[in-house]
């Protein structure tokens, strides 16, 4: 078809004459500079359009954690059972890589990627979510870590043994956590619904999730840390609300108390050993928390944890000894006090 075209336009072109057949030249060049340049420039204006819809940002900070720990907490420790309180105080890096794309006015795809280094390990987190109209977001993420244990002292890292009634001594690096998350968060903006002014700035956020945790050490069944809580392989919940309240102070800009229930979702994940541990106790835990402005460059939050946990049937034993406990009911306590203080790079 293209060819038999082409011939009748070289045959009227050579009767026409030389002149004609110039001018037409002309007009055939110029045809395709501009349907060249209108493609280019369609192609340039996509291009513009996701550039402008696509916001790319990466941030690093450093953490000094500061932790307080009321004799609560310690009474069951071999070497601070008998101290009224207990101070430490370690950094943590944590890098974060954040992707953010407009898709309409309705919905935002998000993507993130975080590296943490602190005290007690090193983890990686990798995520995204679909935002709706800046109030509703469901996202899900996967994460992996290795943890580092310090003797007899603080052990982070390990798979419970019942027998020793302690934990193996698992090396890092050599053996990791993993899993990933579903999660969710609704966003109420109550300021928009209150006399406007400058105290009346406050937010209610809802968040559920759902995770899975595994331990590259550990079989189904087993009792196994990598990092400060008692895992087995298997999902976990937690649902709850924090409430936001943006103050007019210059130094504490930020109030919030958040409200949390979490748990493991089935109690049939830990051996039958475990039992009298009750494994599916639902922990609550209230956190009052206070956003402070140190300088220009430091920023901090001081929080305290109070929470409703466990009471077992001895008051004392060892903590390492504390999986095989049996639980004869439960009570609220102040289990610590942190404060963080944070440089943005």
């Amino acid at each position: 078809m293209l060819l038999p075209s082409i011939c009748r336009i070289v045959l009227v072109l050579t009767l026409a004459g030389a002149v004609l057949a110039s001018a037409g030249e002309n007009a055939n060049a110029d045809e395709k500079a501009n349907a060249g340049e209108k493609a280019d420039a369609k192609a340039d204006s996509v291009t513009q359009a996701i550039a402008d819809t696509t916001e790319f940002s990466q941030e690093h900070i450093f953490n000094v954690i500061g932790l307080v720990l009321p004799h609560n907490s310690l009474r069951n420790s071999k070497t601070l059972h008998n101290w009224p309180f207990f101070a430490l105080a370690a950094p943590a890096w944590v890098s974060t890589i954040r992707l953010k794309r407009d898709i309409n006015r309705a919905f935002t795809l998000k993507g993130f990627a975080t590296y943490d280094l602190g005290f007690n390990g090193i983890g990686l987190r990798i995520g995204t979510s679909l935002e709706l109209i800046h109030l509703l977001e469901l996202g899900v993420q996967v994460n992996t870590g290795t943890a580092l244990n310090y003797g007899e002292t603080a052990t982070f890292m390990g798979v419970y043994d019942p027998e020793k009634r302690d934990y193996r001594q698992d090396i890092i690096f050599t053996q990791y956590a993993y899993g990933f998350k579903y999660d969710a968060a609704l966003t109420i903006p109550l300021l928009a619904f209150l006399p406007k002014s400058k105290w009346t700035k406050i937010i209610l956020k809802g968040t559920a999730e759902y995770a899975y945790s595994g331990y590259t050490g550990a079989d189904d069944g087993e009792v196994w840390k990598a990092g400060s809580e008692n895992l087995v392989n298997g999902f976990k919940y937690k649902c709850g609300g924090t409430l936001i309240y943006m103050l007019p102070f210059k130094r504490v800009n930020m109030a919030m108390v958040s409200a949390n229930v979490s748990g493991f979702k089935h109690a049939y994940d830990f051996d039958s050993v475990y039992k009298d541990y009750n494994p599916g106790f639902k922990t609550v835990s209230i956190t009052p928390m206070a956003s402070v402005k140190i300088s220009e460059n430091w920023n901090g939050m001081l929080m305290a944890v109070v929470s409703r946990d466990r009471v077992f049937e001895n008051r004392r034993y060892p903590v390492t000894e504390e999986p095989l406990q049996k639980q004869v009911g439960s009570e609220w306590d102040l289990r610590t006090v942190m404060f963080i203080a944070s440089r943005k790079f």
